[in-house]
């Protein structure tokens, strides 16, 4: 889908049927708002000046996304940490059934629904060839870590670079790393052949 949409596969990875992967931050919301236009959907993400980010809210206005609310949008965007803490974990299906707390997105055994560093072969795999969630999402849990758009907070107040939260670990990852747990985060800016990202849209 990356290529479809902006023409170009940054992946070191670059088997169609495998994640996205040497994605930033901020060209995951590039992203994000190019397949929003695809699909007439009003982009989230204001990206006109650069290094500077609103969120656009249905009624029109621009807003920051401290205050933004992402029920009052339409596009695609990335998954709040929240959000996707909820899907990893199988929302209400998982709840219902007993499982949401699951160590892993899905299972409590990480070889069931994980790619990572001990089984991999030190690449990413197939989406969608391990055992799904709850939900039926695949690779939340190991293949590639995924963006979130949340800024780890612990980092604000006396650094000036701002970094971003990742979740569920990768193909490169310990197999404790991978459990819907942990977080990590990473400058805005950064790349790496681990990290991808997950899209999601308010509905």
């Amino acid at each position: 889908m990356w290529l479809e949409v902006m023409d170009y596969n940054p992946s070191k990875f670059e088997d169609p049927y495998k994640p996205v992967d040497s994605v930033t931050w901020w060209e995951a919301l590039e992203f994000c708002n190019k397949l929003s236009e695809k699909y007439n959907l009003e982009p989230v993400y204001d990206l006109s000046k650069k290094g500077t980010l609103l969120i656009n809210q249905l009624d029109g206005e621009k807003i920051s996304p401290d205050i933004a609310d992402f029920k009052k949008t339409e596009g695609f965007r990335l998954p709040t940490e929240v959000e996707w803490n909820w899907f990893a974990r199988g929302g209400q299906v998982a709840i219902d059934k007993g499982t949401f707390d699951y160590k892993y997105s899905g299972s409590d055994n990480v070889d069931e629904v994980a790619w990572y560093g001990k089984i991999s072969n030190a690449e990413t795999q197939n989406v969608g060839t391990k055992k799904p969630n709850q939900l039926e999402l695949y690779d939340c849990s190991g293949n590639i870590s995924e963006w979130c758009f949340d800024m780890d907070k612990s980092t604000k107040k006396n650094n000036k670079t701002v970094y971003r939260i990742i979740k569920g670990g990768s193909w490169f990852s310990e197999a404790s790393w991978c459990s819907v747990l942990p977080r990590f985060c990473y400058n805005s800016i950064y790349s790496s052949k681990e990290i991808g990202f997950r899209i999601v849209r308010t509905v």
